[in-house]
Formats: C-alpha cells, structure tokens, sequence
C-alpha cells in the first residue's frame, strides 16, 4: 500500500511539471530569434480610415545580434516633406517566452510594442493615442 501511495504522488508531481513546463516553455531561445528582419506589414488605423505605411514609403529595418544588442532604422513618410520620422534602432532586446522586447534611445512605438515570435516573424498590434498600429516584421 505504502508503494502505491508513492507512486501516486510521484506520478502527480511529474504530471503537474509536464503541464507547468508544457505552458511556460517556448522552446525558444535568443539564438533562433536573432538576425535581420524587415516590414512585411506596417499598418496604422486611426478614425476608421487605415493607411500601408510601406506603401507610402516608410520601412522598418531590424536586426536582433546574438547577445541581446539591435541595429536598425524605423523611418516614417509624413505626409508633409521634411516632417519625416527617422530613428536609429540601435539598443538592446530581450526575450521572454515567445515575446520580443526592445530597448533603444529613440522615442519610437516598437519600444512599447510587445512582439510575438511566431515561425519567422515578429508581429506587434497596438493603439497609441487613438492610432492602432500593426507589424510584421518577416526574417530574411
């Protein structure tokens, strides 16, 4: 009896940390996210009306270094000439789960945008201030 009552709570153990490890683990590491990564979407909905940022000209230029630094340049076509956003991606990213995080001296949105690793992409869907902005940033 005592044998079956030991195998009992050993098997409830292995089976809690199967499903505790199956929730949290990715099987990601930081080494199969890094590399260099480009727009495939870029999308900003504000008032209904939705506009293809790439379409317009701007881009989204990224690469995640082994290691945990980032290079790269987010530009944004303003309607108006010389009213353009230009920012250096240079810093430093994280990864948790299947979440990339971004860290980097300009002021920009990917900053505060989780993005999801999925196959070999990064996509990030959020509002700023009333503007949703959607991304794909597809590995080359």
């Amino acid at each position: 009896m005592r044998t079956g009552r030991v195998v009992a709570v050993v098997a409830a153990a292995v089976g809690a940390c199967l499903e505790a490890c199956h929730k949290d683990a990715t099987g990601l590491t930081p080494n199969d996210v890094a590399g260099h990564y480009v727009a495939a979407t870029f999308t900003t909905t504000q008032a209904g009306t939705s506009t293809d940022q790439l379409a317009r000209g701007s881009f989204i230029d990224l690469t995640l270094v082994e290691g945990g630094g980032s290079t790269g340049r987010l530009f944004i076509r303003a309607p108006k000439p010389g009213t353009a956003f230009d920012a250096s991606l240079a810093g430093t990213w994280t990864l948790a789960a299947d979440t990339v995080t971004l860290t980097h001296a300009a002021n920009t949105f990917l900053r505060d945008m989780p993005l999801r690793v999925t196959g070999a992409r990064l996509a990030g869907d959020k509002a700023f201030s009333g503007v949703q902005i959607v991304v794909v940033l597809q590995k080359q």
